[in-house]
């Protein structure tokens, strides 16, 4: 009975681990899509993003649920691996390597997601400069004149398109 727990905890475990493994992918590709100005992909790799995580967080709530059933203090992999080292050492050692692949996997996955974060920031930047240097480019020259359509500035002579001769 207790093999039979560990091989469902086990599955599931593995079912998380592809999880991260496919975030870390996505957030690799979110991080060339950045690079290389693909703003339109963006949109579709991060409701990709959204729905890996939905499906890491069921299959936390079945390790969690597992757990319980196996009356495992906690839920963390540490627990786990604690309260199985006793009954099933080999299981317990194929735990350990899951946790450093998962841990692993979080560094990298927080490494991407520092830099992607970055990568926003400097795009929003230089979105915001290039539209400044739009604005200016294209503002109306209306301050030179006045309501009346008279020119203001104090340095250049006034001229009308009506002259009346002398």
């Amino acid at each position: 009975m207790i093999k039979e727990q560990i091989q469902k905890l086990e599955n599931i475990v593995d079912k998380e681990i592809d999880g991260y493994k496919n975030i870390e992918k996505l957030y690799a590709d979110k991080k060339e899509m950045l690079i290389h100005g693909k703003v339109n992909d963006l949109f579709n790799i991060d409701a990709k993003i959204t729905d890996t995580y939905k499906n890491i967080n069921d299959c936390s709530e079945a390790r969690k649920q597992m757990a319980r059933n196996m009356e495992v203090q906690g839920f963390s992999l540490t627990d786990i691996i604690n309260k199985i080292k006793t009954q099933d050492a080999e299981a317990a050692k194929k735990f350990e390597e899951k946790k450093a692949e998962v841990n692993v996997l979080a560094q990298n996955i927080f490494k991407l997601e520092k830099v992607n974060l970055e990568l926003l920031k400097h795009g929003i930047h230089v979105t915001g400069k290039t539209m400044e240097i739009i604005l200016k480019s294209v503002k109306p020259v209306t301050e030179e004149y006045n309501q009346k359509g008279k020119n203001i500035t104090k340095n250049q002579l006034e001229m009308s398109s009506i002259v009346e001769e002398a």
